[in-house]
């Protein structure tokens, strides 16, 4: 049975996987110098159908034929909407992160505009999907406020239950399982270039700086405690 919907790739738990798949990587290479003009969306659509019909498809189920559409831009030019979902999660979830915030600004109709609007118009029927691009949207512009110097706090943690809470709030919380992550990351060696990698230097960086603040109050309490005998016998000689 030809169907509309893609055939996602996940982990054990269920999670998207959003790494481009084999089939993908080798073809990025390959086409990443090709840019072309975007095709009217009628002509797209004209050559969906045709495809739907090859396939033995219903050509009368419009998702079915949005399925078929083909991307007239980036480094998948010419490959269908449901072989992107299929094949790099992640660059769809880019793809559809970055639309919205055009759409945001600007109601072009331009071909290259219209195709963008067919990938969301399709990807919005998948949830999970639409998940990953709303954490997305929210972790770049944590990422954007955690630049601003001593707020680096303000990123994300972006992995596992906790993953939009901020690197702050997450550290100085007293709930039970968010003291068990800090802990946990605390004592890990995580994969270089990954978002626990980020949160485990800011863990540290934060016990650092609470251990000098505890070493600075412990100074300060002994100096104090050392001249309270001195002020003592002076008080005794009037």
């Amino acid at each position: 049975m030809v169907s509309e919907h893609p055939t996602f790739r996940r982990l054990p738990n269920g999670t998207l996987i959003l790494r481009a798949s084999k089939e993908a990587q080798g073809l990025g290479s390959q086409r990443g110098a090709q840019r072309e003009r975007a095709r009217p969306m009628e002509e797209v659509e004209e050559e969906a159908r045709a495809r739907v019909v090859n396939e033995g498809g219903d050509a009368s189920n419009p998702t079915l034929i949005l399925s078929r559409c083909s991307l007239q831009f980036g480094k998948y030019s010419g490959r269908t909407l449901q072989w992107l979902l299929e094949n790099d999660v992640g660059y769809a979830v880019n793809l559809v992160s970055s639309h919205q915030k055009e759409r945001e600004r600007t109601g072009s109709q331009s071909p290259l505009m219209v195709n963008k609007d067919a990938l969301l118009r399709y990807a919005s029927a998948y949830p999970d999907l639409m998940e990953a691009v709303r954490f997305h949207r929210a972790f770049e512009e944590a990422q954007a406020k955690s630049c601003e110097p001593g707020q680096e706090g303000l990123a994300l943690v972006g992995f596992g239950d906790f993953k939009y809470e901020t690197l702050e709030s997450l550290y100085n919380s007293e709930d039970p399982q968010k003291i068990r992550v800090v802990d946990y990351l605390r004592r890990t060696s995580p994969a270089p270039g990954s978002h626990m990698e980020k949160a485990v230097g800011y863990v540290r960086r934060r016990d650092r700086q609470r251990a000098a603040s505890s070493c600075t109050t412990t100074t300060t309490t002994t100096t104090g405690t050392a001249a309270a005998p001195k002020l003592a016998s002076q008080f005794v000689l009037f």
